[in-house]
């Protein structure tokens, strides 16, 4: 927020601040001036009053949660990204969302009468790497605040059905229950019957893989007559259709970015607003998101990579040349591999070594910040030079990781620190291919079941 006041503050100074300065100018230029501020004066004012906003909130917060100096005084050394939260939390900083949101929240609302108090499940389907989980995620911030009791869990394509049924219990419930590990799933599903029978709910169920699990975690959701709602997300139609069945009209099908969406998402990510877009740029930034096909994930993972770059026609014209080519066979899985591979081969060689690792969690594992730091100093991967604190440079690399858009932060405390990540899927299939084709990790039975990690101590110092 601190970073936010000043770049208003620097606006202000740069756009209106040098108007006073020029007291030769004639007095029809300085009429003329003024007019044309009284726009930039409008825009800023509303900055400031948007900024007076979150300090309020913030002071509010601080008070809420009985804060002290010595809490802040605690922090660690570790590298923390200044843009992390406006990135990852604040809904202000999506682009393109507001309609496809817009029109999920009237899908679940819409109706009238003894209709609108039906159970009403609504299924948001699209490729990997186009938003959904991102989508309904703000459609339950909007809404939540209307229902008695809420869940948000991700399946994912090898799901461990008891562990999500009691995640689902967990949240509706508010509240841990005694010895719930050794339930079978007979009787969480009729403890989250009995709960949900006559409270008027709201679930998501992201990223489901097959109809199976569906019906599964379906028989756990009590279909009563209170105005609940569900939404689901999943890249299969046929399954986004089984999922609101018979009702296929509340199939909501997600869609790219416009252009204009995606070049807001591409300026917004490396410069911060279009206002300090540099003009030469322009010509190549489009050829670039013609490349991107308005896959926010392209977008932000390409961006990435020209944010640690010259501001030059030169430098991203040599981004631009090692895309590839246009899109030619699968679009949701050769071109966005060829994106996320120029993502990957971009890193330094110790952090091209710490994500390989991650290739070893399951889909959708919520990895713990210091477990998987202090598993690298344990593997040898991470090197200390000058007395360095082993695990400082463990959390920079994890926190670099972060940066790079390499991996997802789940958990963040209110100092800014990343907790625990989680790979998202289209990376980490990248990163199970990388690994085998460096001979990183052994995989057994497939890519989901159970992984081996061997040949780490030679690979740390120069991977292939």
């Amino acid at each position: 927020m601190s970073y936010d006041i000043e770049d208003c503050i620097d606006d202000f100074m740069h756009r209106i601040g040098h108007n006073g300065m020029a007291d030769s100018a004639g007095l029809v230029n300085k009429v003329v001036q003024q007019l044309k501020s009284l726009r930039v004066r409008h825009q800023i004012a509303s900055q400031i009053q948007d900024l007076k906003a979150r300090v309020e909130d913030a002071s509010k917060r601080r008070m809420r949660y009985k804060l002290d100096e010595s809490a802040f005084q605690s922090r660690t050394t570790a590298a923390i990204d200044p843009r992390l939260l406006s990135l990852y939390a604040d809904p202000e900083g999506l682009v393109g969302v507001g309609k496809p949101r817009d029109d999920i929240v009237q899908l679940l609302m819409q109706g009238e009468g003894a209709s609108a108090q039906q159970l009403k499940v609504v299924s948001v389907v699209g490729p990997g790497g186009l938003g959904k989980t991102t989508l309904v995620n703000e459609v339950y911030r909007r809404l939540e605040s209307q229902f008695q009791c809420r869940a948000f869990v991700s399946l994912s394509q090898q799901p461990d059905v008891k562990k999500i049924l009691r995640n689902i219990l967990c949240q509706v419930s508010q509240q841990e229950h005694d010895n719930m590990e050794i339930w079978d799933e007979e009787k969480i599903i009729n403890a989250i019957r009995d709960f949900l029978q006559r409270k008027r709910y709201l679930i998501v169920i992201d990223d489901i893989w097959s109809n199976q699990a569906w019906r599964t975690v379906k028989c756990a959701l009590y279909a009563n007559d209170c105005g609940s709602r569900i939404m689901t997300t999943t890249r299969i139609v046929s399954i986004a259709k089984s999922c609101c069945s018979p009702h296929h009209d509340l199939v909501y099908e997600i869609t790219p970015l416009s252009a204009d969406n995606a070049k807001q998402l591409l300026v917004k990510r490396i410069f911060g607003s279009e206002d300090t877009f540099p003009p030469h740029l322009e010509e190549i930034s489009f050829k670039i998101l013609e490349k991107c096909k308005g896959v926010p994930l392209a977008i932000v993972t390409i961006a990435s990579v020209l944010a640690n770059k010259a501001n030059t026609k030169e430098e991203w014209d040599s981004i631009h040349n090692s895309i590839g080519s246009t899109l030619e066979k699968d679009p949701d899985v050769e071109e966005m591999r060829r994106i996320l591979s120029l993502s990957y081969d971009d890193l330094p060689q110790h952090l091209k070594t710490c994500l390989l690792y991650l290739s070893i969690f399951p889909e959708d594992y919520e990895i713990d910040r210091d477990q998987v730091v202090r598993r690298w100093i344990a593997e040898g991967f991470i090197n200390t030079e000058g007395g360095q604190d082993l695990e400082e440079i463990g959390q920079r690399h994890f926190n670099d990781l972060i940066n790079r858009s390499m991996i997802q932060p789940v958990k963040i405390q209110y100092d800014g620190r990343v907790d625990s990540c989680r790979v998202h899927d289209m990376i980490l299939d990248l990163l199970i291919s990388k690994s085998i084709e460096e001979n990183f990790a052994t995989f057994i039975g497939g890519k989901n079941q159970k992984r081996l990690l061997h040949g780490a101590m030679c690979y740390q110092n120069q991977p292939k």
